[in-house]
This record gives structure tokens, C-alpha cells and sequence, in this order.
């Protein structure tokens, strides 16, 4: 499991959980696409999936069992066969993990707490909770870690450790259909780690959140393609209607929508980018995606738009003042990392950009940084840079944030600093977005 001591903002931490967990979410888009499948296995078309995140009520879990002596013996054999499988699928050797853990609901509960609370220390979630709070994403009361856990802890299927080198499959519901298709997938990271060096690829990386999240795009989505195809191969036409039928949006109750579409991603976006480079889904060429281990993505636009991973474009370097030294004695910088496109658009549409328009605004993205200061008495300043391939480009973004400025919980101010660079600058007041404007040079 992707877990660091090292701090990270708020949505690096996300990006590394999910490298490590498949959540619902993660079943509810290949529900979809087994949904719009026929039992042969041939998708109707197009593979981009668009899974809603609205809430729904699903009921408790029924309470945990643990399985009995011979139910353990025959678990172990299935999902022995499916690791064979999965290797045949893949192409890659065998990763040398032992056995699966098998656990139930209640236990993967007490080990998700347990990990919070060891690897996300009190004064970590509180930097993030600041950042959050200043870029207009949390509110006063909300506290990010409890976000977490409660978007994270009911929804597990199962996942690989990275560290311990260990599968973990959640046992309460059997080895139904679900529970398979989760071990095909976290099989694939086991086998991608071996291979490759999931911790080569540095997803939780300080400092660079939007290529720690795409990079679990590369990581998910060869790994929903492996699935995909191992359940095209291997799954009944009944099992692949149950999980096409059965597909559930977890409940997202009180969850900002920005987590629940960053959580998202590697699953939606990193899917249909890895799909499109290893082609036919029943029988899919993974040699692309095994050199982009060794050469991956470096931003969330080469997930998003594949003429500019074809092309290897590489961010601008986008730099800013000290922000804390500039605001002068009390300021602490607490995070600066580049946003980058897919979150772009999600806090847009967050902050009530439609989805279009949001998508529009965040095309043409060239690099961007953002900076978030703080004093021990609440205040907080926040600029954030962005350079954009045309003005043309840059003037879609200034209209879409402009758009929103007034209703945010902050202070706001955008400006078109020209040649195809604009700054935004928040802040815990009027006073504040002056004088961190003054700061910046806005």
C-alpha cells in the first residue's frame, strides 16, 4: 500500500490511496462497461465511461463471518487459478507474494483506522485541511481525514500492499462475481510492482500532486484493462450480467464532489487512456503500456488528451515568490504543487462551472503552481500561477474562474497577466488578497 511518511497536500494523499485500494467506484465503471457489453465480450463502441456520483442509500453490510476451514481451502484454489490467469493476460512473471489474506468487513475497517492514524499524523491532516479550506473546497466544519475514511472504509473490495507485498480480499460476500473481478484487478498491481517498481513511479511524491495522479492513472487503468479482459475470458455470460446489473455507486453522503471525481480518474480517464493503447479489450496489446512504466506520464493532460502524450509534452516550469517570506513574520508555507488539468476542471465544476465548460477551461493547460500560506490565527493566502498554450486558452479559464469568484467562501481575484499567464489569488480577507496580490507582483 501506497502509504508515506513524507507530508503531502490533501490530493497527493488521495492519489496515493487509491493506487493501493479498489473502491466501489472502481467496480461501478467496469459495471458499466460490462453493462454496455454483449455476453461476447464486445464493447458497443466507445470505451469512455461516465458513471454518476450521486448519492445512494445502500443498505449495512450483513455481519462478518469469517469462512470456514474447507470454504478457505477452496477460496484459496479460485483465486490461485485466477493469478494464473491474469499472468496469462498480462504477459508478466509471477509475483512471488504468498498466499491472500482473506478479512472481513469489520477487520479491513480497523486497518484502514489504524493506517490513518499511524502514516497521517494530526498535524498533516491540519496542514491539508488549511489548504483545502483556503482553495474554497472544504468547509469550516468539514475535516478531511474523517472525508476519507468515510468515502474509503465502506467501499474497499480489496487491495495489494505494496510495502508488506500482500493481496487482501475482503471476504464477507464470498467469491461472487465482484469479489473475483476485485482480485483480477489487484493481482495485476502485484504484478506491475514485481515487474516494474510501483515506488519508482513516486505517486506520492511531495510537491507534484497532478503527476502523482497521473501516474495512478497508468496504474488503475492497465489495471481495469487487465480486468477487464481476464472477465471477458473467464467470467460466465450470468456472472458478467450480475456485475453489469449489480454495479452501486457507493454512498457519497456529505462527500465534496471534488473527492468523489478525483477518486474517479484513474479509473474513468486513466482507463480510456489505457485502453486506447493496448486496443482490443478482449485481447489487448500491452507493450505500449508496459514502456510507459518506464517512461510515464509526467501530467494529468497526457491522460486526458493522447496527441499530447503521443507527443511527450512536458509541463511548463512555473515558479512564484516565496509567498510566506513575502507576507512576512508569522506566515508558513503550507503546500506548493503544481494543480494541473483534470484538477483544474474538477474544482471548476465543484464550484458550479458546468461540466463542458469546465472541461473547455481546463484544455490548453500548459503548467501551472500553486502556493498556500498560512498564520497560526487562521489567515490564509493562496496564489496559484498558470501558463496556458494560447491567450486564447488562458481567456476560457479567466472567464470560467471569474464566473465563480463571487460565490466562493474566500476572497478572490483573477487576473490575465498576460503573453498566456494568469494568477489567481485567494485569501482569508480583503486585506489579505491585497496585500498577497502585492506579494505575487498581480
Amino acid at each position: 500500500m501506497a502509504w508515506q511518511n513524507a507530508p503531502m497536500s490533501a490530493f497527493g494523499r488521495l492519489a496515493a490511496i487509491i493506487v493501493a485500494l479498489l473502491v466501489v467506484i472502481g467496480i461501478a465503471v467496469v459495471g458499466l462497461n460490462l453493462a454496455d457489453s454483449s455476453p461476447t465480450g464486445e464493447l458497443d463502441g466507445s470505451a469512455s465511461v461516465s458513471p454518476t456520483t450521486q448519492p445512494s442509500s445502500n443498505p449495512d453490510p450483513t455481519p462478518s463471518v469469517a469462512p470456514t476451514a474447507p470454504d478457505l481451502d477452496e477460496a484459496l484454489a479460485i483465486l490461485e487459478q485466477i493469478e494464473q490467469e491474469v499472468i496469462a493476460i498480462r504477459g508478466l512473471p509471477a509475483a512471488d507474494i504468498g498466499a491472500p489474506d482473506l478479512i472481513t468487513r469489520a477487520e479491513l475497517g480497523e486497518e484502514l483506522t489504524q493506517l490513518f492514524e499511524e502514516e497521517y499524523p494530526p498535524e498533516e491532516q491540519e496542514r491539508d485541511n488549511i489548504a483545502l479550506r483556503a482553495l474554497g473546497l472544504l468547509g469550516p466544519d468539514q475535516d478531511v481525514a474523517e472525508l476519507q475514511l468515510q468515502l474509503l472504509g465502506d467501499q474497499v473490495l480489496g487491495f495489494y500492499d505494496d510495502v508488506e507485498k500482500r493481496m487482501v480480499v475482503v471476504t464477507d460476500a464470498g467469491l461472487d462475481a465482484n469479489a473475483k473481478l476485485t482480485y483480477a484487478h489487484e493481482y495485476t498491481h502485484a504484478l506491475q510492482d514485481a515487474a516494474f517498481g510501483l515506488d519508482s513511479l513516486e505517486t506520492d511524491a511531495v510537491g507534484e500532486d497532478d503527476r502523482g495522479l497521473a501516474r495512478t492513472g497508468l496504474i488503475e487503468g492497465d489495471a481495469t484493462v487487465t480486468m477487464l479482459a481476464w472477465a471477458f475470458a473467464n467470467l460466465t455470460p450470468e456472472e458478467l450480467v450480475e456485475i453489469g446489473t449489480g454495479a452501486v455507486v457507493p454512498d457519497t453522503t456529505g462527500i465534496p464532489s471534488w473527492m468523489v471525481r478525483q477518486l474517479e480518474f484513474p479509473y474513468t480517464d486513466g482507463f480510456n487512456w489505457a485502453a486506447a493503447l493496448a486496443g482490443d479489450p478482449t485481447d489487448p496489446d500491452f507493450t505500449e503500456l508496459d514502456a510507459a512504466f518506464g517512461e510515464p506520464p509526467d501530467s494529468t493532460e497526457q491522460i486526458i488528451d493522447l496527441d499530447k502524450w503521443a507527443a511527450r509534452e512536458e509541463p511548463a516550469a512555473v515558479e512564484l515568490p516565496d509567498l510566506a517570506a513575502e507576507l512576512g513574520d508569522g506566515w508558513e508555507e503550507v503546500d506548493s504543487t503544481p494543480i494541473g488539468e483534470a484538477t483544474i476542471r474538477i474544482i471548476l465544476e465543484y464550484h458550479g462551472v458546468s461540466r463542458d465548460e469546465a472541461l473547455a477551461a481546463g484544455a490548453g493547460w500548459g503548467g501551472d503552481r500553486c502556493v498556500i500560506a498560512s498564520t497560526d490565527d487562521g489567515e490564509f493566502a493562496v496564489a496559484w500561477r498558470l501558463s496556458w498554450d494560447s491567450s486564447a486558452d488562458a481567456g476560457e479559464f479567466i472567464d470560467a474562474y471569474r464566473g465563480i469568484v463571487d460565490s466562493l467562501p474566500v476572497s478572490a481575484v483573477v487576473t490575465d497577466i498576460g503573453e498566456g499567464d494568469v494568477l489567481v489569488v485567494h485569501g482569508s480577507s480583503d486585506d489579505i488578497l491585497r496585500r498577497t496580490v502585492d506579494a505575487v507582483g498581480g
